[in-house]
């Protein structure tokens, strides 16, 4: 069994390659500086002050990309033919493990600071920070920690802390908008990093226990909204930043580098694409126990799926009974209803009713994505089941009352399991698109299945064995899904 395994993976691992090879036979010139860029293909990540910068320039060819694994695989398969990000982003053992190398770094400096909500209480909190800084500074912690978590020494001990934590007391609410080593990342539930080390000591200065939540960019809007106290994530100070955000002092003054591929490292790895591929797969899975994000990942996704199934089907039935009303205002409002939830997209959806209707009721975001995708689910539903019940000739229903059912009786002996019949294909269906449409719950903090593949992805920057196992479990889901509605099929049907 094993070598046809192999020979698949090999085939997988060959048509990378190609690829590859194909981007190395575009020759880049040594780069020195940013003059030797001109008429290259650039790629780093939107929004950044790199993206900036560069959006002002037109000798180049730009690329955008929203994560620094896909800004890092751009590089790998020949869509850019250099990259730039951070200079402590890409450490030396990924810089080996993926033949790349810096060809320089930029003279200009990003000041990066804590962030802050701007109002008073943002702005007590900003000022504690500054005093917890400055007293780092002087007893030589800071230092410290910059030699430790600024350069490649903290390969030899990512779990390192330096500073204690308070364990009680009022939450401390945190966004992190990036699992991002060294500076804040994850391992299994834990968070270290720079940033981390000084978020604990402004904890134990407080003595207020910390609350990290993962976001996506969109973790701006939850300091704004007040959903949380402090925004992490190497965040830049910037003119147009600090009109809305107040910033504690500037921790470090990071600068640009320059990535290119490294020729001679990429000549020198092994070209056992079957050892690599169980390399890679120990990486992604077996190494700090990642595989743990796939399972935590898959529960919310089914938790989330299975409520909004269960709660959409029960508001779909009302949604059905309103479109059957005699009353001509109520059908008009189901008919507005539908209308409305088949013209927004549920992307928006979700964040509209976690960012400004439930922002501060403290509600968990999962609830939140069980309501918003049950209110979708519900407009689908109703229109499925009133289709279904008008599909079957009306002269069933008076055959049912002739033999002397009861309406009740007609209903659920005769009207419905034909009923059924006819709406399963459209409400299985409408199961299945309700699951692939969990996979954007990541947007309000929820580490759900597509999460779980971006966070793993996130800090081994390897994009072949996180898409492949996360594509796999979804496959399988709606398969068991589709098998499960077709078992709860009612076997036997009166039709009259």
């Amino acid at each position: 069994m094993k070598k046809p395994v192999s020979l698949i993976v090999g085939a997988l691992f060959v048509l990378i390659g190609m690829v590859s090879c194909s981007s190395g036979e575009k020759k880049v010139a040594q780069l020195h500086g940013e003059e030797d860029i001109v008429g290259l293909t650039v790629a780093t990540t939107a929004g950044s002050c790199y993206d900036l910068d560069l959006s002002q320039r037109d000798d180049i060819h730009l690329l955008l990309f929203n994560r620094d694994a896909d800004l890092l695989n751009s590089l790998l398969t020949g869509q850019s033919d250099v990259i730039i990000n951070d200079e402590t982003i890409f450490n030396s053992e990924i810089r080996r493990d993926f033949g790349v190398k810096i060809a320089f770094k930029g003279d200009q400096e990003f000041p990066t600071a804590l962030m802050f909500r701007k109002d008073a209480e943002g702005e007590q909190l900003a000022l504690a920070m500054n005093t917890v800084q400055n007293s780092l500074l002087e007893d030589g912690t800071m230092q410290t920690l910059q030699d430790f978590w600024l350069t490649d020494a903290y390969l030899d001990n990512r779990t390192e802390r330096h500073i204690p934590v308070a364990t009680e007391g009022k939450a401390l609410r945190v966004v992190c908008i990036t699992n991002m080593a060294p500076i804040s990342f994850m391992i299994g539930d834990e968070w270290y990093g720079f940033e981390v080390d000084l978020l604990r000591a402004l904890s134990s200065y407080l003595h207020r226990p910390l609350e990290i939540s993962l976001y996506d960019a969109s973790g701006m809007i939850a300091i704004r909204n007040g959903m949380a106290d402090v925004l992490i994530g190497g965040m830049f100070v910037t003119p147009e930043r600090q009109e809305e955000f107040v910033f504690a002092n500037p921790y470090h003054n990071f600068h640009p580098a320059y990535y290119v591929l490294d020729q001679e490292a990429r000549a020198d790895a092994t070209t056992n694409y079957w050892e690599r591929f169980k390399t890679s797969l120990h990486k992604n899975l077996i190494e700090e126990s990642r595989w743990k994000y796939i399972t935590s990942g898959l529960l919310e996704t089914l938790k989330i799926t299975i409520l909004a199934i269960l709660l959409g089907s029960v508001l779909g039935v009302g949604l059905c009974a309103m479109t059957r009303s005699r009353r001509n205002w109520v059908r008009k409002t189901a008919g507005f209803y539908n209308w409305f939830m088949a013209g927004i997209p549920i992307l928006v959806l979700l964040l509209i009713l976690f960012y400004v209707v439930f922002a501060r009721s403290g509600l968990h975001p999962a609830t939140v994505a069980i309501i918003a995708f049950a209110l979708d689910f519900a407009a689908g539903a109703g229109d499925i089941y009133n289709t279904s019940l008008n599909a079957v000739p009306h002269g069933q229903t008076e055959a049912g009352l002739a033999l002397g059912f009861t309406r009740i009786q007609t209903f659920f002996h005769i009207v419905f399991p034909q009923a059924l019949k006819n709406g399963l294909p459209l409400y299985q269906s409408l199961c299945i698109s309700l699951l692939k449409g969990t996979s954007i719950v990541g947007y309000i903090a929820i580490q759900d299945l597509t999460r779980a593949g971006d966070m793993i992805r996130s800090r081994t920057f390897d994009p072949f064995i996180p898409l492949l196992v996360v594509t796999v479990l979804y496959f399988l889901l709606a398969w068991l899904i589709a098998v499960l509605l077709k078992w709860a099929m009612p076997r036997n049907q009166h039709v009259l």
